[in-house]
């Protein structure tokens, strides 16, 4: 415990002083293929070659990030389980990743192969995150996959029965939009009866593989009122609550300013990494390639300045991935701060 938090403390220290980023979260995209076609992500469209990254290719993205600092990694796609590699690739993550590493996956695949995935994340302590959007007709449609929900609620029993004494942390994703408002009660709870937590989304379109949908579009009113309430303080979600009481006033049009990246450079920025190598922060381009730059080039860069300067001028944003991680270590009262701590202390548990 001593050396990894002076090893920490060797990598992080200069770079808050610099007010560079420590990289605490980083995800990596090893590949475009899916097997879904969701109507918020355009993943599938990319035309990269190789569609994929092999371990060899994964290695060098490894060693960049060990030698800058990495802390929590999410290994995900596309969908993660159609790279061949994959085993090898959650193996490398696990020893680059100091804190966390969590495997993304719809689980929408071939049951030997989702079983296989499964088993190293497992047998590894690797966190399992997946998608549970919709039931029936609605999450088909979200999905754009048949039987989507009986395929992945299979999967994630399958995952539970064979989860042992495994450490690993499965939990379900659920983005908050416009068509299944009406069915996030009983999606909660149905991962929650096979032993896994939730987590909550919004949908936006902030990021280079999100697209604009109207239909999907939250709007203002009493369904959404309805669920918010019902999230409000509910132990079966991992969101901090002030993330989820703020959701009602951003989607009613009030400004937000609070932005990771500008806001708390050094311990808030997320960086995705596309399988061939480009590196992105928010919206805009991409700031970098880690397959030809080092990760200190990157965020010394002209790029990376001008990303941030693009930034500041948002009107803000309210998502999981960046204004929940400013607001995790930015507790506008001492509620929010006993919130947050109870959070972080059920995750270890």
């Amino acid at each position: 415990m001593l050396k990894s938090t002076g090893q920490f403390a060797t990598k992080a220290i200069p770079k808050i002083i610099r007010r560079l980023p420590i990289n605490s979260s980083t995800e990596i995209r090893i590949t475009r293929l899916c097997t879904q076609r969701c109507r918020q992500c355009s993943v599938y469209e990319r035309t990269t070659n190789p569609p994929s990254m092999d371990i060899d290719s994964f290695k060098v993205i490894a060693k960049r990030l060990r030698e800058y600092g990495a802390y929590i990694g999410f290994i995900s796609g596309g969908e993660a389980t159609l790279v061949q590699d994959l085993d090898k690739i959650l193996l490398e993550a696990k020893q680059t990743f100091s804190q966390a590493t969590t495997l993304v996956t719809g689980l929408y695949n071939q049951t030997s192969v989702i079983e296989k995935a499964a088993s190293v994340a497992l047998d590894n302590d690797i966190n399992i995150q997946t998608s549970l959007d919709g039931f029936g007709e609605i999450g088909d449609y979200l999905r754009g996959a048949k039987n989507f929900s009986d395929t992945v609620l299979k999967h994630m029993k399958l995952i539970s029965e064979k989860r042992g004494h495994s450490k690993s942390l499965l939990y379900a994703n659920i983005v908050l939009n416009n068509l299944n408002l009406e069915q996030v009660p009983e999606l909660i709870q149905r991962a929650v009866d096979l032993g896994w937590k939730t987590t909550i989304g919004v949908y936006h379109t902030l990021t280079e593989t999100t697209r604009y949908d109207e239909e999907l579009k939250l709007r203002p009113g009493k369904k959404l009122d309805d669920i918010l309430s019902f999230l409000d303080a509910n132990h079966n979600i991992l969101n901090l609550n002030s993330y989820i009481l703020g959701i009602n006033d951003f989607i009613n049009g009030q400004v937000t300013k609070y932005c990771a990246f500008t806001d708390s450079p050094s311990l808030a920025t997320r960086v995705t990494i596309m399988e061939d190598g480009d590196v992105y922060l928010c919206y805009g381009g991409a700031i970098g390639n880690l397959y030809h730059q080092s990760l200190f080039d990157i965020f010394t860069s002209e790029s990376y300045k001008q990303a941030l300067e693009l930034y500041s001028r948002c009107r803000g944003c309210w998502t999981t991935c960046y204004t929940q991680r400013y607001l995790l270590i930015h507790p506008r009262s001492i509620h929010e701060l006993l919130d947050n701590i109870r959070k972080v202390l059920n995750l270890k548990r």
